[in-house]
């Protein structure tokens, strides 16, 4: 399976430009951008795939040689897809200059200051990208609650009333619904959105994809729940068994 980030990992860092480097000599062999976990997309088509290119054949050479690639994010944060072609672009042709100069930047350089905000945004390997903005995980929760794997996944454009509709209902659900006082919207495990639950009612025709003879779901009327706060955008990845989409 490919490596991925984090679904919250993702989320911060926006666009971003990244390099692949190879461990047995220290060199950087390709500069991209990306979105989302294309930093790792490399390696799954060198793994997956039997296209040959310069590459994917150096990556496989790495993979055969029982090593790994090293992945750095170079900028992240970058606000949008131009922006990152711009910084991308500038990136390749300083590399290709220092090659063709036989430049030697071994002693470092003159400035003093670091570049503009470069120790939030600046180089760093995707382990520590991952380190400074994966989510925490969730507080125990020991309010009655019931964590809904929305179908519909977050982003942070939708709009609150989407992603309300996306968990009030509707779901299979067993006579302890009554129990739960808050419901959770839960998007790549993490917390996207908690509410308080006030009803219960059984779907019926008129609703979101109802089906005459289905089986009977259920969804609740409820407001949002600003009291649980303290539960927002933390993972809950581990309370699910692999494989369960059920609430």
């Amino acid at each position: 399976m490919a490596q991925r980030f984090p679904a919250i990992v993702e989320e911060k860092l926006d666009w971003y430009v990244y390099a692949l480097i190879d461990p047995r000599d220290g060199r950087l062999f390709y500069i991209g951008k990306g979105k989302g976990s294309r930093v790792f997309a490399h390696a799954a088509d060198a793994i997956e795939g039997d296209s040959e290119t310069k590459k994917l054949d150096l990556i496989r050479d790495v993979i055969k040689s029982g090593a790994k690639v090293e992945t750095l994010i170079l900028r992240h944060a970058i606000s949008s897809e131009k922006n990152a072609y711009l910084v991308e672009s500038v990136l390749i042709d300083f590399c290709a200059m220092l090659v063709a100069r036989n430049i030697d930047l071994r002693t470092g350089l003159a400035n003093i200051v670091a570049g503009h905000n470069s120790e939030v945004f600046g180089v760093m390997s995707t382990d520590d990208v991952i380190a400074l903005h994966n989510g925490q995980i969730a507080p125990k929760i020991k309010e009655k609650a019931i964590l809904f794997r929305i179908p519909r996944l977050w982003t942070p454009a939708m709009p609150e009333a989407e992603l309300f509709e996306a968990t009030h209902g509707w779901w299979v659900l067993g006579k302890r619904r009554a129990e739960a006082k808050y419901g959770f919207a839960v998007s790549k495990g993490v917390i996207r959105g908690v509410y308080r639950i006030n009803s219960w009612r059984e779907r019926t025709e008129g609703d979101r994809e109802y089906k005459k003879g289905e089986k009977k779901r259920w969804g609740f009327e409820g407001e949002p729940a600003p009291e649980m706060e303290r539960y927002m955008n933390t993972s809950v990845a581990h309370l699910f068994k692999k494989g369960n989409a059920s609430p």
